[in-house]
């Protein structure tokens, strides 16, 4: 398979952890960077304690292009969508503004606590196909239909309950989120279910395939748009219903999120500063090892 070169863009969202996010785009470049057009990288309005990023922007050059919003919407829902037409509040909103400037066919849209371990990129382009996307599909571990056996990642367009049936899953094997079920579920379009999305943690979009249905262009919500249970999740449903597929890929083999606490959720260490500050340190010895990171002069070895 001829695959191309230079043809996909990277969008990266740094709250936080910059120790951490040079680790998720320095091992990504050391293993995809044959693939790597662009690395847009958004630095958040607001940040969770003082980050200078500067020494990665400076390491990677003129790969990168860099925003910084104006406005910090963190997991907030977009109540006023007249506002959306406002390119700066929209573009406030995470993944957005290198999803609106890209000129790549795909997007590789990730965390900034991700360790990858082998090309995930080239594994990505052979699979992905006539599809839209491709990734980790479900956060299935918080999901009543799964617990019930009756849907996984590999036949959820096949699983298609209606509002009862998904209000009934939610009551005989409730979760950690079933209860927020009847504001979530539209009863008229109750599939794809409440904890089904293209798990934003590392994922490939086909731009030249979904732009035209997403925010501003088409009807769909923006990718990154926290909405209903989790960012994600309002896009996966319009573009579902919309007539867009999606390959389910498990990437363990090739990336870890959230690679130092091995919880799979990088959020916790955002909220204990104890946790946030060991994972840092962790961070920073594995630049060092692997990278040739001088701490005191923050440049690398080449």
């Amino acid at each position: 398979m001829n695959l191309p070169k230079n043809s996909v863009d990277v969008a990266i969202n740094a709250y936080g952890k910059p120790y951490q996010t040079a680790m998720t785009l320095l091992t990504l470049m050391k293993e995809s960077g044959q693939w790597i057009n662009k690395i847009y990288f958004v630095e958040e309005a607001k940040q969770p304690e003082p980050s200078n990023f500067q020494f990665i922007l400076d390491y990677l050059g003129d790969k990168v292009v860099y925003y910084k919003p104006s406005l910090w919407l963190w997991t907030k829902n977009l109540k006023f969508n007249f506002l959306l037409k406002l390119p700066f509040f929209r573009r406030a909103i995470r993944y957005q503004y290198a999803w609106e400037k890209s000129n790549a066919k795909y997007l590789l849209v990730m965390h900034n606590d991700v360790y990858f371990k082998a090309d995930l990129i080239q594994e990505y382009l052979r699979h992905i196909g006539d599809t839209s996307g491709i990734g980790r599909i479900g956060q299935c571990w918080g999901c009543p239909a799964f617990e019930a056996k009756r849907c996984n990642p590999d036949i959820y367009t096949r699983y298609k309950p209606g509002y009862e049936e998904v209000m009934q899953l939610a009551a005989e094997y409730p979760q950690a989120r079933t209860s927020t079920y009847t504001e979530v579920v539209d009863p008229a379009a109750p599939w794809p279910l409440p904890e089904c999305r293209l798990n934003e943690y590392v994922a490939m979009i086909d731009l030249e395939k979904t732009r035209k249905d997403t925010l501003p262009v088409g009807k769909g919500s923006a990718f990154g748009s926290y909405d209903r249970l989790d960012v994600g999740v309002k896009w996966f449903a319009d573009m579902n219903n919309l007539g867009h597929s999606f390959r389910h890929f498990d990437y363990d083999p090739y990336a870890t999120h959230s690679w130092i606490s091995m919880k799979n959720a990088g959020h916790d260490a955002l909220f204990n500063k104890d946790l946030y500050q060991y994972e840092e340190s962790v961070a920073l010895q594995q630049l060092v090892d692997e990278f040739g990171f001088d701490p005191k002069s923050k440049t690398f070895k080449k």
